[in-house]
């Protein structure tokens, strides 16, 4: 598996010649199993990525992966929450589904030799470009999950439709009382149709 990790710009050579040493070069420490465990940091689907990382090809059976979001949530929040539940999104990453986070994060608990590293600008050209697509995947995957259960994606569908008629005159939005429901009925004068939906 292909990792993209940033390193300080003044270690890039070193770290090319010589490999990434756990003990020196670990970018993060993280609470795993009750203990504080050094990682290094890395993502599958960086969307940019800068000319002072490394790539690194990785034995998946030493890394983790973790919702960097919730990461982010808490460095800017400092909310115990957050931090909570970013160690609790971290799953083997055999465990791990594509497209379950927006922002995937790798946690490497090895070193890596320096056979298996290479400067970034030499994988450019060979990026998978399904990867950086990850934040469309993950919004997929989130409507796909929300929209299993039909009464969330009833009441999302006529949030939408009933925004949409009060933003723009072609739709209109109509309420029908029934027997302990109702019945939406959002018309689309230009195109000549309609939608229902019963809640």
């Amino acid at each position: 598996m292909i990792v993209y990790i940033p390193v300080e710009p003044n270690k890039k050579k070193m770290i090319l010649e010589n490999g990434i040493n756990i003990e020196k070069d670990y970018n993060k420490k993280i609470g795993l199993r009750g203990v504080y465990v050094k990682c290094i940091s890395g993502f599958l689907t960086p969307g940019h990525i800068p000319a002072d990382w490394v790539a690194t090809n990785v034995d998946t059976q030493r890394t983790y992966i973790a919702n960097h979001d919730l990461w982010l949530a808490y460095k800017l929040s400092k909310n115990e929450i957050f931090n909570r539940m970013y160690i609790e999104s971290i799953v083997n990453t055999k465990k791990y589904r594509f497209g379950e986070y927006r922002n995937p994060e790798i946690l490497i608990l090895s070193s890596v030799k320096k056979e298996d590293i290479v400067d970034v600008k030499e994988t450019i050209g060979l990026c998978d470009k399904i990867l950086f697509q990850s934040d469309r995947i993950y919004i997929d995957c989130l409507v796909e999950k929300i929209f299993q259960n039909t009464n969330v994606a009833k009441h999302i569908i006529v949030d939408y439709f009933t925004k949409l008629s009060l933003q723009n005159n072609d739709f209109t939005a109509q309420v029908v009382e029934k027997e302990g429901s109702k019945l939406y009925v959002f018309i689309d004068r230009k195109e000549e149709c309609a939608w229902t939906v019963e809640i």
